[in-house]
């Protein structure tokens, strides 16, 4: 368990680091899972549709935690942008 720690711990460091490594990885087990479902399913279809809508929201999700911790840094890195909420 501390050598899994002592590995994850630069990218914890680094939350967008970290975010973005959890996309890939979201994105790529959703392709291999349609891809197995595929291989199994042969000729039928119903089975693969079902799977990318029933696994979809994963990876949606996936993107838009990745999008919103992405949002967050860009906002805090910029400069007071007063009432109006416009860029100077």
């Amino acid at each position: 368990m501390k050598t899994i720690n002592n590995l994850w711990a630069p990218v914890a460091a680094h939350p967008l680091l970290a975010r973005s490594l959890q996309l890939v990885l979201t994105l790529a087990l959703y392709a291999g899972g349609a891809y197995v479902v595929a291989l199994v399913g042969g000729d039928a279809r119903i089975p693969l549709v079902l799977y990318a809508v029933y696994f979809l929201p994963a990876v949606l999700r996936s993107w838009l935690q990745f999008y919103w911790r992405l949002r967050d840094d860009v906002k805090s890195l910029g400069g007071h942008r007063g009432k109006t909420n416009k860029a100077l």
